[in-house]
């Protein structure tokens, strides 16, 4: 699955060429060539929900929660990029997952 969405991104000239129009909030273009994400600011404050759930539990789960799913992500984006260019299928079959477990958080 994870292969064929990059050769479709590829195809498409998405997230491969510094100069391809970015799609993704908080997404920068990678000077590698492949698209990589960062984590986009709240547009409202940490304690905008209290009491129903608290400043610091906000706080706690974006920069920390959050945030460990984008880097993650973005880890596996580069690896399953290295893998595809050194033509290793096992490697871009084994990301698979990772990249929709960190996408998906």
């Amino acid at each position: 699955m994870a292969l064929r969405s990059l050769v479709a991104r590829k195809s498409l000239g998405l997230g491969f060429q510094s100069k391809a129009k970015i799609l993704a909030v908080g997404s920068t273009a990678h000077s590698r060539g492949f698209q990589t994400f960062s984590l986009p600011d709240l547009p409202y404050d940490y304690g905008a929900l209290e009491p129903a759930i608290s400043g610091e539990i906000m706080q706690l789960h974006h920069q920390k929660h959050h945030q460990t799913y984008v880097t993650n992500y973005n880890k596996a984006l580069e690896q399953l990029h290295d893998a595809i260019a050194k033509g290793d299928a096992a490697a871009v079959v084994k990301l698979q997952s990772a990249i929709k477990f960190n996408g998906g958080g």
